[in-house]
């Protein structure tokens, strides 16, 4: 993890990295509602959909905040993009066509797509550490994507799965983001000893 979060910790801004504990938070709350996701036992299209579109908020709105600690313009287009796709994705599931589960499978099929691709430009724009978790999650995520988009039995059980999936994979990111925060805020706590100590040295 060490390694991980120096390859990415200059994304992030350094007035960013005392904020680190709610994204750990948040990670914590995503497996919490991963592993309830994965007991539920919905049969209902409408209420699937109701559900998939408080998962999908809920990732756009911490995509927003993810936007908010990084430091490069890029990043923060980046991110604010895929948070505005989730929020778009979270709506959309609000709204119950006549052949609601396959409009439900099919948006839960572009948001894994959608952040696999995400998950993937990320771990290959830094591949040191332990880049390869992104890489993973980002194939895994694509994997699930097309097989959402491509099951035409739709049962529930499998989108009430699928969803805790997702639940699951935004945790896993919400603690990269996390610990790589922290390690920064240790960085940028420990700079001043070691520039004292270095002028310490010289005199």
């Amino acid at each position: 993890m060490y390694a991980t979060a120096a390859a990415e910790e200059e994304v992030y801004a350094e007035s960013a990295a005392p904020v680190w504990w709610v994204f750990l938070v948040t990670g914590t709350l995503w497996f919490v509602l991963s592993l309830v996701m994965f007991r539920f036992d919905i049969t209902s299209a409408s209420t699937i959909g109701v559900l998939a579109g408080i998962v999908f908020l809920v990732a756009g709105l911490i995509e927003f905040c993810v936007a908010g600690v990084v430091s490069s313009g890029w990043w923060k287009a980046l991110n604010a993009i895929l948070g505005l796709v989730l929020v778009v994705g979270g709506i959309m599931s609000f709204i119950h066509p006549t052949n609601a589960f396959v409009a439900v499978a099919s948006i839960i099929g572009f948001m894994f797509l959608f952040v696999g691709i995400w998950d993937l430009i990320v771990a290959f724009s830094d591949r040191v550490g332990l880049w390869w978790v992104r890489m993973i999650t980002g194939f895994t995520c694509i994997g699930l994507a097309f097989w959402a988009s491509g099951d035409f039995q739709r049962k529930a059980v499998l989108l009430v799965a699928w969803l805790g999936l997702f639940a699951l994979f935004r945790g896993i990111n919400s603690f990269i983001v996390a610990f790589t925060l922290n390690h920064l805020e240790k960085k940028v706590a420990a700079a001043p000893k070691t520039v004292s100590a270095i002028e310490g040295g010289g005199s």
